[in-house]
């Protein structure tokens, strides 16, 4: 009897270990490779990434006016935690910040050759009652920073507004808030 519980326990144990392992998936497009070492991959700086902002058409309520998105074009997996930064500006004058919409928590890692998404959420019309806090008449500066910007000097990247087929667009920010980022989405 004894033999037998002993049996049945270390077959239980060798059933639970190999469902544990079986149950661990990993994404390949934003997990690193496991081996040896689980360290976590230093953060994505500006020179790993390529950042553009798309205008989206049309204007449906609650749908994203523009997409920001950043290509990996490094050669090793960057950890993204956390939103980027987004700012218009026109010179020293008037600027606008761009936030998270929620505080959902980003931890991502993107491997090379991959790509993540943030919807942008911005009045980009103005009603005629209203003025705008950045005109397009000025065709403001836009610079993107990466989260948790990397140890050495990451002044972010300066970005053009372009339309879906990649011509420039004059950005224009109106309305009583600031810009919002969405969740990220990968690609």
């Amino acid at each position: 009897m004894a033999r037998r519980t002993r049996a049945v326990c270390a077959l239980s144990l060798v059933v639970l270990l190999g469902a544990a392992a079986c149950g661990k998936e990993h994404d390949t497009a934003t997990q690193p490779s496991r081996g040896s070492s689980d360290a976590r991959p230093a953060v994505c700086g500006s020179s790993q990434l390529s950042w553009k902002l798309t205008l989206l058409p049309g204007k449906p309520h609650n749908t994203p006016t523009a997409m920001l998105s950043a290509a990996h074009k490094g050669a090793k997996p960057c950890a993204f935690d956390g939103y980027p930064g987004l700012e218009y500006f026109v010179g020293k004058g008037p600027a606008s910040d761009a936030k998270p919409k929620k505080s959902t928590p980003v931890h991502l890692v993107l491997k090379p050759g991959h790509s993540i998404a943030f919807p942008v959420f911005y009045d980009a019309v103005g009603s005629p009652s209203e003025s705008c806090d950045i005109s397009a008449e000025y065709d403001p500066s836009i610079s993107v920073t990466p989260p948790h910007r990397a140890p050495h000097d990451d002044y972010g990247s300066l970005v053009q507004l372009t339309d879906t087929r990649g011509h420039h667009v004059r950005a224009q920010v109106c309305g009583p808030d600031d810009p919002l980022l969405g969740p990220p989405q990968l690609h």
